[in-house]
């Protein structure tokens, strides 16, 4: 009997062991979510990225900007002041971000890799680069998004939608500002350009991504 008592106690055990726990969150089955809160399915980031686009993005992107050389010359003069007034980030742990427009002449374009970028000179031209520009067809980073004051990482549930967002507003990008720009032979022209970038760092190379890019003939 003592052996049998054995086997049965080492069955259960293992059977225990085998069990997957899950979390009972009955809030959470309420809101129509899984018990670990992440809400599937509750957002489209292609469909949200255009919805916000006109109503949102362009105006916060028009009204954070400042021209791009003085915005330069207080940053090198006062970072920290600098950013409180002109920038903006998520939290304490993120890079400020920040808007700018400029009157610009391209120096050259580079397309060795999928993330082109033009070289960027602006105005008054000295013929030294100042600056660059993301052509694509690759466009990274999370700046878009991440100078909206109105969403952050809070306002999504899934949290897969939040990183998914920062691509789907660059392909806004694409779709609107480098739609059907053909940036071969664009060296020597100049344009007047509206955009974003996050600051790296003083001696960091600035590279913004245009929401709006208007040539001159």
């Amino acid at each position: 009997m003592r052996i049998k008592g054995i086997i049965l106690c080492g069955i259960l055990i293992g059977a225990f062991l085998s069990c997957t726990i899950v979390k009972n969150d009955e809030s959470k089955k309420e809101e129509g979510g899984n018990p670990y809160g992440f809400s599937i399915g509750t957002i489209d980031p292609k469909q949200y990225a255009s919805e916000i686009w006109d109503s949102m993005v362009i105006p916060r992107v028009e009204e954070m900007a400042v021209d791009f050389n003085s915005l330069a010359a207080q940053m090198e003069s006062d970072e920290a002041a600098s950013s409180e007034a002109h920038g903006y980030r998520l939290s304490e742990k993120n890079s400020y971000n920040f808007a700018v427009k400029a009157t610009v002449k391209f120096l050259s374009i580079d397309t060795s890799s999928a993330n082109g970028s033009a070289s960027l000179d602006t105005y008054p031209f000295d013929g030294k680069e100042d600056c660059r520009l993301r052509i694509g067809p690759v466009l990274q980073g999370y700046t878009l998004r991440d100078i909206q004051s109105d969403i952050s990482p809070t306002s999504f549930v899934n949290q897969v939608d939040w990183a998914r967002l920062a691509t789907e507003l660059n392909n806004k990008v694409k779709e609107t500002a480098l739609a059907g720009v053909d940036f071969t032979g664009m060296a020597g022209k100049e344009a007047e350009l509206l955009g974003v970038f996050t600051w790296e760092g003083k001696g960091s190379v600035i590279i913004i991504t245009p929401v709006r890019i208007t040539f001159k003939d």
